[in-house]
């Protein structure tokens, strides 16, 4: 009994939804510059995964059907969680300015 070729190519999304996953979840502790390249980071993957896709017939349409679909459903929790912390800084920005 021998493993498919494609066996492999298999943990790639697996691997590639943890990463995403635990990077969004870790963006509450990062800096606004931080999660801005974060962002940046997961709109390149996605650029990057297409010209792939396009450009390499053999590429396996499910997986970057996979990869762009991981992408997609982190990026509005990566965005919300931008958001935020760009709101939590003018916040304390405004504080700090009316105490001085």
């Amino acid at each position: 009994m021998t493993l498919p070729q494609s066996a492999p190519l298999i943990l790639i999304p697996l691997a590639f939804a943890a990463g995403v996953i635990l990077l969004t979840r870790s963006m509450s502790r990062m800096r606004a510059r931080s999660q801005f390249l974060v962002l940046l980071g997961l709109g390149l993957s996605i650029g990057f995964t297409f010209l792939v896709m396009v450009q390499l017939p053999q590429f396996p349409p499910w997986l970057g059907i996979s990869l762009v679909v991981v992408v997609l459903t982190a990026g509005p929790f990566a965005t919300r969680s931008f958001l935020r912390s760009v709101k939590q800084e003018d916040e304390e920005r405004d504080k700090n300015d009316s105490e001085n």
